[in-house]
């Protein structure tokens, strides 16, 4: 009996200790790099925090970065053919791969962040809102190969990145006020305030590349609220239940005091025509369809500095965040284990 029982412990160790080797194996750079061309994802570049990343996943994020720059919304697939060939990343490549990299490690840090369910379900009705129906939406899901539940885990994951990226560089990008002082003392004359209106605005977003049937029921959209304002309703009211602008909808969408230079061309010169309080017609600008509510305006004059202080301190602050980033990113990416020679 207890032979048997030595026999049976011997053989159930042996194979723990197979599974253990085969796991071991499979972690190894040069097997995840061989899974990765039989899979057909090209070779490894690198392994952050456990995740390979491969080429066909740089690729492909290379593509996303064409597509949202305007120069290419197609694969470059003769590109994916080259790349192995190729003995140096370009330095567009590099970036990319060190984004990738550093993406990586932060989801693994950020798994335990809390995200409101109210957050999650804002930031799916933002992408759902932007077909005109359920059978649309669903047609894209599945070209994309998503199902609800998967969309909303990436959702949910990329909103943890974002809070655990913010908390990080939180401390970093405060701007006090002895910078703010010497900001406006060597940049003075760059204050000389243009004109501006002040106007709220009611949004329904249609951007470039917006397929055309989603265009025409946005257009449809945009009248019916047109109409209601005829009807004597707020614009203000029907910005908060209506408006696709989130960072506006919900203080009527109203805009604030703005200068030429913050808002795109066709938008303001329709502003500049109008009368304090008189409602625009629905126009169309490169972000999408606006109704339009002129509220104030103010002549150009030099501002002094308490007058530029929010300015300056938006300014400081997004060249302390642009740098945070950059330096989060670069020690996330050195976290990771880059196998290419070619970063």
């Amino acid at each position: 009996m207890e032979r048997w029982l030595l026999i049976s412990l011997s053989l159930v160790g042996a194979c723990l200790a197979g599974i253990a080797c085969g796991q071991l194996v499979l972690c190894l750079p040069a097997s995840r790099d061989a899974i990765g061309v039989l899979g057909r994802r090209g070779h490894l570049l690198a392994i952050a925090q456990g995740e390979a990343i491969y080429e066909a996943d740089l690729q492909r994020a290379l593509s996303d970065l064409r597509y949202l720059s305007g120069v290419d919304d197609r694969p470059d697939m003769e590109r994916v053919k080259r790349v192995t060939k190729v003995t140096k990343l370009r330095v567009d490549e590099r970036m990319v791969l060190t984004r990738l990299i550093s993406n990586s490690v932060a989801r693994s840090l950020a798994g335990d962040e809390k995200i409101s369910k109210g957050k999650i379900g804002s930031a799916l009705n933002l992408l759902r809102w932007q077909f005109p129906n359920e059978k649309a939406w669903r047609i894209a899901l599945g070209a994309s190969d998503l199902s609800a539940r998967s969309l909303r885990r990436f959702v949910t994951d990329d909103l943890r990145v974002q809070h655990w990226i913010t908390r990080q560089i939180a401390p970093r990008i405060d701007a006090t006020e002895i910078e703010c002082r010497n900001f406006y003392e060597m940049h003075q004359s760059s204050f000389a305030q243009p004109v501006r209106f002040r106007a709220s605005h009611l949004f329904v977003a249609a951007p470039a590349k917006t397929p055309q049937e989603v265009v025409e029921t946005k257009q449809q959209t945009i009248k019916s609220l047109a109409e209601r304002i005829k009807q004597d309703e707020k614009l203000t009211d029907l910005a908060a239940v209506g408006s696709e602008d989130e960072a506006t909808k919900n203080r009527g969408g109203d805009l604030e005091f703005f200068s030429e230079s913050r808002m795109p061309p066709d938008f303001f010169a329709a502003v500049a025509k109008m009368h304090i309080g008189e409602i625009s017609q629905p126009i169309r600008t490169r972000l999408g369809f606006h109704i339009i509510e002129l509220t104030d305006s103010k002549p150009a004059r030099e501002m002094n500095f308490e007058e530029a202080r929010p300015e300056i301190r938006l300014i400081i602050e997004n060249e302390k965040r642009r740098t945070a980033l950059q330096n989060l990113a670069g020690n996330l990416s050195r976290r990771a284990e880059v196998v290419t020679n070619r970063l």
